[in-house]
């Protein structure tokens, strides 16, 4: 199995630019006849290039491990990427997420009913 092969739209990879910038995206497409993706850049070594799609050789990418993002750090940090690229059904699936998780994280220390309050990711008080 070759690399392109291995590659589909929205896979996680790291990857090298030609002018030597290492990215951190996904997959927006993949053109396997011409070996090269066009990678949503979301973390670079060059903050210009954050935000941006750049053409990368398929030899030069790796698919990252997927994982939960089941913690509410890892929630909020999918929150942000959803505002980014203005995907709101995203946006709306993951705030409900990092709803529940905050709220059952709250039953377990209080060890009582729920009490809804509205909380900045500071953990401030926003109202």
């Amino acid at each position: 199995m070759n690399r392109e092969q291995l590659l589909e739209i929205s896979d996680w990879v790291l990857g090298k630019t030609k002018h030597g910038e290492l990215v951190q995206g996904f997959v927006e497409t993949v053109d396997s006849l011409r070996g090269i993706a066009k990678v949503y850049v979301v973390k670079c070594d060059n903050e210009n290039t954050v935000g941006k799609i750049v053409t990368i050789p398929l030899q030069w990418l790796e698919r990252m491990s997927t994982g939960t993002f089941d913690d509410l750090e890892s929630l909020h940090d999918l929150i942000d990427l959803s505002l980014l690229i203005r995907d709101k059904a995203w946006f709306l699936e993951l705030a409900a997420k990092a709803e529940a998780v905050r709220d059952s994280a709250t039953e377990v220390q209080t060890g009582k009913a729920r009490h809804f309050s509205v909380r900045n990711r500071l953990g401030t008080s926003a109202i």
